[in-house]
């Protein structure tokens, strides 16, 4: 007679929790050889070992219940390439996924970190290499700051057509008119910063001198920063000569009191003449 194991023996030999040995059971995935009709007790037999050493298999290599039970009823070589050849497809898709996730995670960590740094409402200016930046739609003729919200999910959108991961930073793109040297009174886009070397060219923020400001305020209240800026600006002999990007490096996301976010505004810079 062949010997049979206690649900418990089978376990410690398959790596199989017995929780997990009653749920295959159930899920018709694998049946134990014997069940004892007066207690209910299951009994698996040693040649059960391999297709638990199948499905054990299986599942490490991150596959559904679905695919391991069609595949233990007509399993080959053959089969076991192709099945293995789509999880491949698959798990280099999700590391895409995690990877761009990873990217998002550690853009808001630099952000955090910075706003935090910085701590206070000050003026700078540095030198800047270039940076690839996401640009949403137009923003409508008729943009006031109190319409943010209402037009960021056509900027979301836009993301997740190109592929971009949503939960970057989102700022405003405000454009420089160079035939009147000024920048435009309303922001023309929302844009976001994208992580080096992850996304396609966009948008190339040009390399250059910046002017920065910081300032604690919430995002209907930009103007204050600006005049301070403009007025450092002329204190320096500085002059507009490219565009202007407001973004919030605390946001709701880090801060409850809308009265602590803090925004920082860039603008390209010169020397004057």
């Amino acid at each position: 007679m062949e010997k049979l194991l206690k649900i418990s023996e089978f376990a410690a030999l398959s790596g199989i929790s017995r929780q997990l040995l009653i749920y295959y059971d159930n899920q018709g995935i694998l049946h134990p050889k014997q069940v004892d009709q007066e207690n209910g007790y299951r009994y698996y037999s040693y040649r059960q070992l391999t297709n638990a050493s199948v499905i054990v298999s299986l599942r490490q290599a991150g596959m559904s219940l679905e695919c391991i039970r069609n595949y233990l009823a007509e399993r080959s070589p053959e089969k076991l390439m192709a099945l293995f050849h789509e999880q491949e497809r698959s798990l280099e898709e999700q590391i895409r996924k995690l990877e761009r996730i990873k990217g998002m995670v550690r853009s808001r960590l630099q952000h955090t970190e910075l706003g935090i740094t910085i701590g206070s409402e000050k003026i700078w200016v540095e030198e800047c290499p270039e940076e690839n930046l996401f640009l949403g739609p137009d923003l409508p003729d008729n943009f006031q700051l109190s319409d943010g919200w209402d037009c960021l999910p056509s900027f979301y959108n836009a993301c997740i057509e190109h592929g971009i991961q949503i939960g970057f930073t989102v700022g405003s793109f405000v454009e420089y008119d160079p035939s009147r040297a000024v920048l435009s009174d309303k922001p023309a886009k929302y844009f976001c910063r994208l992580p080096q070397n992850q996304y396609p060219a966009y948008y190339i923020k040009p390399a250059g001198r910046y002017i920065f400001g910081t300032q604690f305020t919430d995002y209907e209240h930009t103007d204050s920063l600006y005049q301070k800026i403009f007025r450092y600006m002329d204190e320096h002999g500085l002059k507009i000569c490219g565009n202007a990007y407001e973004e919030f490096l605390i946001d709701e996301i880090g801060e409850k009191n809308t009265g602590n976010y803090m925004l920082q505004i860039s603008i390209q810079v010169e020397t004057m003449q």
